[in-house]
This record gives C-alpha cells, structure tokens and sequence, in this order.
C-alpha cells in the first residue's frame, strides 16, 4: 500500500513539475513574440546622434548680362554676284567703227573736241594687248530685273596704252535658253556701265617698226551671267 501510494505521489508530483515547466515555456515564447522591439539608439561618442545638418541656399540674382538677350544671328550675306565676264577681241576692226570723231580735211590728226590725238595705225605690227582690266558695275535696276546682256565696246588706244575714246558697237540680251539677241539700245544703265569700264581699261600700246602708236580694239562685256 504505501509502495503504491508513493509511486502516486511521484507520478503527480511529475505531472505538475512538467506543468509548471509547459506554463514557462509557454511564458517565455509569449514574452519574446509579442514584447515591444527596443528602439534604435546612436552609440556614444563621436559617431552618436548628430542633429540634422541645416543647408543654406542663397538665391543667385541674375545680372544684367544674363537678362541680356542672345542676339540674333546674322543676315545671310547676299548672293556674291559673279564679276561680268571682259572678252578682248584679237581682230581689230576698220572701217565699222562708230567712233565720234572729226576728220579735219586731209590732216594725219584726229581730233575729240579741242584734243589732238595719233591717228590709229590701221596695220600695226602688233596689236594692243590688255594690260588692266576693269570689271564694269552691274547696275541695281538690271539686278533687279534679272537682266542678262553683252555690250561690245571700241575703243581708242594711244601709244601710252590709255583709252582715248569708247563707244557701243552691239548690244545683246541673253535669254536664260535659248540665243543671244541683238537689240538696238540696252537700258537699266547697263550701256553706260560698259563704257565706264571701257575707258578705265588700260593697254599694252599696238607696236609698229618697234615703236608704240596708237590703234583701235575691242572689249565685249557680259552682264548677269555666271560663267
């Protein structure tokens, strides 16, 4: 009887020992799982909790040079209008010149106004070469209008290879297709133009034996055309 008591009293003392260890446990889990996590601190020390840096920003006022405004690029420069075209003509020509001059009778002197001037060689060993030639000015009228035009020109030459004399032979327009026309009289300046260049045109004299004289040639100028 006693043994049986005792092997009770063990028996019941284990079931409330495994018990209370089942309650701790179970405590234990609870406490881990549902208590509150400790919040993060900054260690100590140099490295501990700084206070958050305050960022000055100065507003930067735009200058008068900024405020400038950009300027506009320039103008596109004008079409480079290409320099008229001076062609010598080699042959000399006699007898068709319409030269404004007076024949004093049967005197060897050609005379312009009150200026007497060498009779021009009619067969000089050598003909008069340019020596300078003078771009003629495209006049702004014949710009505008697109006008394309040869004026051939004839003029005197002295023995010092200076135009004495210049007048129109011929005049052409030149349509963009097709040949060239000849025509009584150009306008827009364009006759007028050819003769100032004509006669600012500068020469190697025409030879005869050796020695400069004077002799008559020809220059044709082309206006508003590119080649």
């Amino acid at each position: 009887m006693r043994r049986a008591a005792a092997f009770r009293s063990d028996h019941a003392y284990r079931r409330r020992l495994l018990g209370a260890l089942a309650v701790v446990l179970a405590l234990g889990v609870a406490l881990v799982r549902w208590w509150p996590a400790p919040s993060p601190r900054a260690p100590d020390g140099p490295f501990g909790e700084r206070s958050a840096d305050r960022i000055q920003i100065n507003e930067v006022q735009p200058t008068a040079q900024a405020r400038e405004q950009t300027p506009p690029p320039p103008a596109p420069a004008p079409p480079k209008v290409v320099p008229n075209n001076v062609v010598i003509e080699d042959k000399i020509e006699f007898g068709t010149s319409a030269l404004a001059v007076d024949v004093p009778g049967d005197d060897d002197q050609l005379r312009d106004g009150t200026t007497d001037t060498p009779r021009a060689a009619r067969t000089p060993d050598t003909n008069a070469r340019l020596f300078r030639a003078v771009q003629p000015d495209y006049p702004t009228a014949a710009r505008e209008a697109s006008v394309q035009a040869r004026v051939r020109v004839a003029v005197q030459v002295s023995e010092t290879g200076r135009v004495t004399g210049a007048t129109v032979l011929k005049r052409w327009r030149l349509p963009d297709e097709g040949q060239a026309r000849t025509v009584a009289r150009l306008d827009h300046g364009l006759e007028e133009a050819a003769l100032v260049a004509a006669r600012r045109s500068r020469f190697r004299p025409a030879q005869q034996n050796g020695q400069p004289v004077a002799s008559q040639t020809t220059l044709t100028f082309e206006f508003g055309t590119s080649e």
